[in-house]
């Protein structure tokens, strides 16, 4: 059974029957895809189904009292985000949000009208601050892998440290090249089809030393992204900032449906 057929049962399973059932959801959904190593394209036989999503917010949480922001199930690690702080987050290139506007086609489980044209129009929220975005992510996933290396010397399970050094040194390469598709391309490529033999030799632990420490070609190709990237943001055709009024003349736009829901 492939990811296309296992997602379909499972969003038709008992355990997700909340996406039909929460107030916030069901025939409010603008779309659902995967997240997480699916969505890349860097999953194993053992790697958790990620649902990410967007719901249009009901009327009194857009003219009324309540406020509404996201449905998170932890159970099936799913995480649905209100229409609004979506497009907050994509405002600002937030990394685990703008890439649920990249995945590939058949990786959208349910798209609305509404969520196509979201999809289509995906390049209006995309700016220098891209740059920032990643570029901080990236530090966190950098600095991650440099503590952990540091526990791991320390540490009595070898093995389960070890996998999840290279997990976190597969995604801060993961960040760099999904950053420069942005600014050098203007492009949001989540599944990562052209790079997974360099992905998936990182996750496999291609350059970890045997005792959990990492190999010099992996910091010198971790100093290249860098150079990279500051060069990217210098030379981008990206504007500082997206162009907020498109962007509000859209967001009006449907949730002016929402409140009269004619959508």
């Amino acid at each position: 059974m492939n990811i296309i057929e296992k997602v379909t049962a499972l969003l038709e399973s008992p355990q997700y029957a909340f996406l039909k059932e929460n107030e916030y959801l069901g025939d409010r959904i603008i779309f659902l895809t995967l997240g997480g190593s699916h969505a890349y394209g860097t999953n194993i036989e053992t790697s958790d189904v990620d649902i990410r999503g967007v719901c249009h917010q009901r009327p009194q949480d857009l003219i009324g009292l309540s406020q509404f922001e996201q449905v998170v199930d932890n159970a099936t690690d799913t995480t649905i985000y209100g229409f609004n702080k979506l497009i907050n987050l994509i405002l600002n290139c937030n990394p685990n949000t703008i890439e649920l506007l990249g995945c590939k086609p058949e990786h959208y489980f349910v798209q609305t009208d509404i969520g196509r044209e979201l999809i289509a129009n995906r390049k209006m929220f995309l700016s220098k601050r891209a740059v920032n975005s990643f570029g901080d992510y990236a530090n966190q996933q950098l600095r991650r892998l440099q503590n952990a290396v540091a526990r791991d010397k320390y540490s009595h399970n070898e093995k389960e440290q070890h996998i999840k050094l290279n997990k976190h040194a597969m995604h801060l390469v993961r960040l760099y090249l999904m950053c420069f598709d942005i600014l050098e391309k203007e492009e949001i490529i989540t599944y990562r089809e052209n790079d997974l033999d360099l992905l998936m030799s990182i996750r496999n632990g291609k350059f970890q030393n045997p005792g959990g420490t990492y190999q010099q070609d992996f910091f010198a190709l971790i100093a290249d992204f860098e150079k990279r990237l500051q060069y990217a943001a210098e030379n981008t055709s990206l504007p500082k900032n997206p162009d907020y009024k498109q962007v509000e003349e859209f967001v009006m736009s449907v949730n002016r449906k929402a409140v009269l829901k004619l959508c």
